[in-house]
């Protein structure tokens, strides 16, 4: 009896343990590393290798009289996916400034970014992180501020900044750094390869406040991007504001994808029931030989069709106990793995040179590696996120209009 309930435990145990992983695998943690006061002919160049080398992309307030000399240093950073952002062009105190003053510090920097990167527009970071009444008004960017300056002003070694970060961070905060001296880089170092392994990626401010659907306005002090309270809220609305928008359109007017007297709901989740039927409308809804085998797919349900056809042509899969659990979460590598089957099923894969770069690809599954990086080789690549996979995360109602709407370009 003693070994039976001593297994009993056991048993429970590891459940609770693998719910926790499952829980935990698609929860990313999204941080913002970023860089003041370049750009440093000398450390500019050390912090941007110690980066590339962990596949991480930071943002760079440069200023912009000293970006002069150093031009195709700041080409090569812009080129690499690192943000290039404005931290006037004298770095000097706007405290006291007229209105004009300090539109002319912004825009003069503004300008010689422009003329290396190409771009039009910058983020904005004022030295000493001035926001006065008048530069708040003047700046015509968002201020992007920080919500871990482990420095403080003073002269601190690598190792007590990484340790005050790491000790303190949270999701969504901006770290303010600076590509200037040794110490800086440590801590770059030390923050980034500590806080991987926990679970943190880092993006860039751009990317940290679309991942998080915040779009800053102008003039707006914004010192971190946390997590949203219901991530999967969407003001209706603003649905031609969102990143996916010319996807939704497409897949409303072809009718693979439509939504609700409520609205088309772009963050909601995505079940694999929704799954099966999305892709089962993108093939053309062919009829199946038979109905589903899973023993929770009823003959009479709405997606029923989809399923059978799915499961027939294999682009679905059941759990291996004759389930098919259609209201269960569909995860981005999940959606992959069922578009690769789809691709591979209908012949359309279409070769490209090169994978696309992520921070995150360690975290793909084994079972998914090989679709993920075969739908990446067909062409695709996610315009809402540059920097990171996601592979374990909630696939969303809009991630899976980008996907769609890119298939059924390539018939």
């Amino acid at each position: 009896m003693k070994k039976i309930r001593r297994r009993a435990a056991a048993a429970a145990l590891i459940l609770f343990f693998c719910i926790l992983c499952t829980a935990q695998a698609g929860a990313t943690k999204l941080v913002a590393i970023t860089f003041d006061d370049g750009p440093n002919r000398t450390w500019t160049p050390q912090v941007v290798e110690a980066l590339n080398q962990r596949g991480v992309k930071g943002t760079f307030f440069m200023v912009g009289s000293w970006v002069p000399t150093k031009e195709e240093l700041v080409r090569q950073m812009a080129a690499q996916g690192h943000q290039i952002a404005n931290h006037t062009w004298e770095h000097a105190n706007l405290t006291d400034m007229t209105p004009e003053e300090v539109r002319d510090q912004v825009e003069r920097s503004r300008a010689a970014l422009a003329a290396v990167t190409g771009q039009e527009s910058f983020l904005v970071r004022t030295p000493f992180g001035v926001r006065t009444k008048t530069v708040l008004e003047n700046i015509e960017s968002p201020l992007i501020l920080w919500s871990q300056d482990p420095a403080a002003g003073k002269t601190v070694s690598g190792e007590k900044m990484a340790k005050k970060v790491i000790s303190t961070i949270q999701d969504g905060d901006i770290i303010l750094l600076h590509d200037s001296t040794q110490a800086n880089l440590d801590a770059a170092c030390r923050i980034i390869d500590t806080l991987r392994p926990r679970g943190y990626d880092f993006v860039t401010v751009d990317e940290l406040f679309r991942l998080r659907g915040i779009t800053p306005e102008q003039g707006a002090i914004c010192k971190r991007a946390a997590p949203a309270a219901d991530p999967q809220a969407y003001e209706e609305s603003r649905l031609r504001e969102h990143w996916a928008w010319p996807f939704i359109a497409d897949v409303e007017n072809r009718g693979v994808m439509n939504g609700d007297a409520e609205g088309f709901h772009p963050n909601r989740y995505l079940s694999r029931a929704a799954a099966a039927e999305i892709l089962w409308r993108a093939a053309g809804s062919p009829q199946a030989g038979r109905a589903a085998d899973f023993r929770d797919v009823a003959a009479d349900a709405w997606y029923a069709p989809a399923v059978s056809w799915a499961e027939e042509s294999g682009v679905v899969r059941g759990t291996g106990r004759g389930l098919f659990r259609p209201s269960a979460v569909v995860t981005r590598e999940q959606l992959y793995v069922m578009m690769d089957r789809l691709l591979e099923r209908q012949g359309l894969f279409a070769p490209v040179a090169e994978l696309p770069v992520y921070e995150d690809s360690f975290r793909v599954s084994a079972w998914a590696r090989q679709a993920v990086e075969q739908v990446e080789r067909a062409g695709f690549s996610s315009l809402n996120d540059r920097e990171l996979l996601r592979p374990g995360e909630p696939a969303t109602r809009a991630e899976a209009a980008e996907l769609v709407s890119w298939y059924l370009g390539l018939c």
